[in-house]
């Protein structure tokens, strides 16, 4: 998200607190909201594969492929949201959540208030989730079907492409850059093209597993 938007948010989600700092939705609720997606989205993905398992009919397989590549990518952005999220409040950033309406992002961080740490935190935060939810799936599913090997690779393409994506932002960060500089060439081209590379690096690995 380009610097100058992700202020407007900013500023729209203070626009609609009562108080200045106040959250727009308890975190509480967001992340009951948050935790039925993904119990949904895994419940589709298990019934799924389970239909492969039970008839190795090849319209299984590819439902079960396609709904892997969905929940896994989609729990991968979720992952991600909410590390951010973790990390700018374990920072010490004001970070108000959103609408409970409004899926993503959950949060906006204050950049102008907030201390360097958060932002800091944020972008790190947001990375290990990520990939935490990347080796969860790799090391606790079994790996001996193929929804279940798109289940990985779509938590790898999104992590793959979030991270091409904002590794260079931590690092301008870390090197002493401020927020907004740290964004700096983060243009909505670059944006396309790195989820496209995620897109490419998940369907890499769904070859050389399956």
């Amino acid at each position: 998200m380009a610097a100058d938007s992700y202020t407007a948010l900013v500023n729209d989600v203070q626009e609609q607190s009562q108080a200045k700092n106040a959250d727009v939705t308890r975190v509480s609720r967001l992340a009951m909201r948050d935790g039925a997606i993904a119990l949904a989205a895994l419940s589709l993905f298990a019934a799924a594969d389970a239909w492969y398992r039970a008839t190795g009919l090849a319209a299984a397989a590819l439902l079960s492929v396609l709904d892997g590549i969905a929940v896994g990518y989609g729990l991968g952005l979720m992952a991600h949201e909410w590390g951010h999220f973790a990390g700018a409040r374990w920072g010490g950033g004001i970070a108000p959540t959103t609408k409970f309406t409004q899926l993503f992002p959950i949060f906006l961080l204050d950049m102008q208030r907030s201390p360097d740490r958060a932002f800091k935190a944020m972008s790190v935060g947001g990375n290990v989730a990520h990939w935490s939810l990347v080796a969860l799936f790799l090391l606790w599913a079994p790996l001996d079907a193929p929804g279940r090997v798109a289940l990985a690779s779509g938590a790898f393409a999104f992590a793959f492409g979030a991270s091409f994506t904002e590794v260079p932002v931590i690092r301008r960060s870390f090197a002493g850059a401020s927020p907004v500089e740290s964004f700096q060439g983060l243009t909505g081209a670059v944006l396309r093209r790195n989820r496209w590379i995620g897109y490419a690096a998940g369907a890499v690995l769904f070859a050389l597993i399956v």
